[in-house]
């Protein structure tokens, strides 16, 4: 059995700084970042809740073409969705969020053998509300498949509409896992055909647990809704009952219903 690393990097995997309006500013910190490669091009979405709450949240996607992934590399962020290079910023917490307008991302490490990765970036969104910059941003973590434990199982939903008519209703049995910095685990369950990506993102404890739905690399909330949840430590099982969730994309309403989440963890 794979033994589970007791020396953990105390450096957050993510941190930067938020600056709006006239002179705000609030520190970006976080553990929580899932990372995908789809169609060639690696995505980092990393989130921050707001402590104590649910729905309060900030967070931060980046979006790169594998071949960039040189140690070295300074590479420009482009502007809006469909830039080479991309990034997004969304709060719920400040009221805005967009995609970037412009930017840079320096790779500061990518080591080939053991896929450790860093970078640095900042980059700059409008809103209605105005803009936001994202400064003095830095990433590291460990691309390494082993840097998250896979598992198995299968995380199922109703989906009405579905936002994918050739995924359907949500029934995903990719699942990945890994343990964060503060005891928690950080669950990927994801549905894939061709381009179309859908899933679910769950963090929880024994006692608490928080879900985010996946569509393609970026993480949306789930809002109402319940869930419970039984996590097992010892056989590492998880079971779940989620439903009466309504989650928002490019303008219309899903309505999420009748989920279950069983998996074991290895």
């Amino acid at each position: 059995m794979k033994q589970h690393q007791q020396t953990r990097n105390t450096q957050p995997a993510m941190q930067a700084k938020l600056k709006w309006g006239n002179q705000r500013e609030r520190e970006f910190t976080t553990d929580v970042i899932d990372t995908d490669v789809s169609n060639g091009n690696r995505s980092f979405f990393a989130i921050q809740y707001t402590e104590g709450s649910d729905t309060a949240y900030s967070y931060i996607f980046l979006n790169i073409p594998e071949r960039y992934l040189v140690a070295g590399a300074s590479l420009k962020i482009g502007a809006g969705e469909k830039a080479e290079i991309n990034a997004y910023f969304g709060s719920t917490s400040i009221g805005r969020s967009g995609w970037a307008t412009g930017g840079s991302i320096d790779i500061t490490e990518m080591d080939e053998a053991s896929k450790a990765f860093a970078a640095t970036f900042h980059y700059t969104i409008e809103h209605t509300m105005g803009m936001v910059e994202i400064v003095d941003g830095s990433l590291s973590l460990s691309l390494a498949d082993d840097a998250k434990t896979n598992g198995t199982g299968r995380v199922t939903a109703n989906l009405d509409p579905t936002i994918f008519p050739s995924l359907g209703n949500l029934d995903a049995q990719t699942i990945k896992s890994k343990v964060l910095q503060d005891g928690r685990i950080q669950l990927s369950a994801r549905q894939q055909v061709d381009n179309a990506s859908q899933g679910i993102l769950m963090l929880f404890n024994e006692q608490h647990a928080r879900l985010l739905f996946l569509i393609g690399s970026l993480g949306f909330p789930m809002t109402g809704g319940c869930v419970k949840h039984e996590w097992n430590v010892e056989n590492r099982t998880l079971t779940a009952e989620f439903t009466d969730y309504v989650i928002s994309y490019q303008g219309k309403d899903h309505h999420i219903t009748g989920g279950s989440i069983e998996v074991t963890l290895a």
